[in-house]
């Protein structure tokens, strides 16, 4: 849907007083944003003389970024859709008990992937921001501001998505799935919590 269209369509939309797509959509495009920036410092320094000992590694990073890329815009379109499907339980009948069981039902699997589409995005922009690290410190220099672009977006993108996961996570009445959420999401914030420094310095060393 909003992944086959136009960044003005998807910005328009976006900016509308529809209630998708939202933030859980747009840290999926920031995601792919990094992963994209990426894949270009790759693409800059594969195939080329001066990186030829960095040749082998680049070129599994460029596939590994492209990986991200695809999944994340996928996800562009599946949080808005689980988004749409929240709202779509919400507004269920609850007249009777009957109705009123059927309507928590629905709330609760919308929930379901409410809080795992955009933990699928925070997984995949710590990827990103991890893959940044050999980028800063072996590929092309002269693409590093473009890397620290990169750095910059994993890292809103991976924020951008705990967010959405933390905000829905309470209404949750799954402990096991609450609680399978709540270890990636630590998981995710231990694992990436240096990053952004360690990358702020392998671009200073680089570029002095």
């Amino acid at each position: 849907m909003y992944a086959d269209g136009s960044l003005r369509e998807y910005l328009a939309a976006l900016a509308s007083d529809a209630p998708e797509p939202g933030g859980g959509s747009a840290a999926a495009c920031v995601s792919a944003l990094a992963a994209a920036l990426g894949s270009m410092v790759c693409h800059f320094t594969v195939g080329r003389s001066a990186f030829a000992a960095q040749d082998a590694e680049m070129r599994a990073l460029l596939r590994r970024l492209d990986e991200i890329r695809g999944a994340a815009v996928d996800l562009v379109d599946q949080d808005a859709a689980a988004y749409r499907a929240y709202g779509a339980a919400r507004a269920l009948p609850r007249a009777t008990d009957a109705e009123r069981l059927a309507r928590d039902s629905a709330i609760q699997a919308a929930l379901s992937d409410a809080v795992r589409v955009p933990l699928r995005i925070a997984v995949l922009a710590a990827d990103a921001l991890a893959l940044c690290e050999p980028l800063a410190e072996r590929g092309n220099p002269r693409l590093l501001s473009d890397v620290g672009v990169a750095a910059l977006c994993a890292e809103a993108g991976l924020r951008s998505a705990l967010i959405n996961v933390r905000v829905n996570l309470p209404a949750l009445k799954d402990d096991k799935l609450r609680a399978e959420c709540d270890a990636v999401m630590s998981r995710l914030v231990s694992g990436t919590r240096d990053l952004p420094r360690r990358l702020t310095e392998a671009i200073d060393r680089r570029q002095s």
